[in-house]
C-alpha cells in the first residue's frame, strides 16, 4: 500500500510542476489618409500570459488623428491602457 502512495505522490508533483507558461500577442494598425489633407490611425495590441497561476491580459489602444485647419497642422491622440490577472 505504501508503495502505491508513493507511486501517486510522484505522478501528481510531476504533473503540478510539468504545467507550462503560454503566451499570445496580436496587434493591429489601421492608417486612413484623405487627400493628404488628413491622416487617421488606429493601433490595438494585447498580450496574454497563461501560467498554472493563473491568466495576465495587457492591452494598448490608441488613436490618433492629424489634420490641416487654417494652414496649421492638429494632432490629436488618445491612448488607453488596461491589465487584468485572473487566478
Amino acid at each position: 500500500m505504501m508503495k502505491k502512495f508513493v507511486l501517486v505522490s510522484l505522478i501528481t508533483t510531476a504533473a503540478m510542476f510539468g504545467q507550462v507558461a503560454t503566451q499570445t500577442d496580436s496587434s493591429s494598425t489601421t492608417v486612413v489618409k484623405d487627400n493628404g489633407k488628413k491622416v487617421a490611425t488606429d493601433s490595438n495590441s494585447s498580450t496574454t500570459t497563461s501560467t498554472p497561476a493563473g491568466t495576465t491580459t495587457n492591452s494598448s489602444s490608441s488613436a490618433s488623428s492629424t489634420k490641416k485647419k487654417h494652414g496649421k497642422v492638429v494632432k490629436k491622440t488618445a491612448t488607453e491602457d488596461s491589465s487584468s490577472t485572473t487566478h
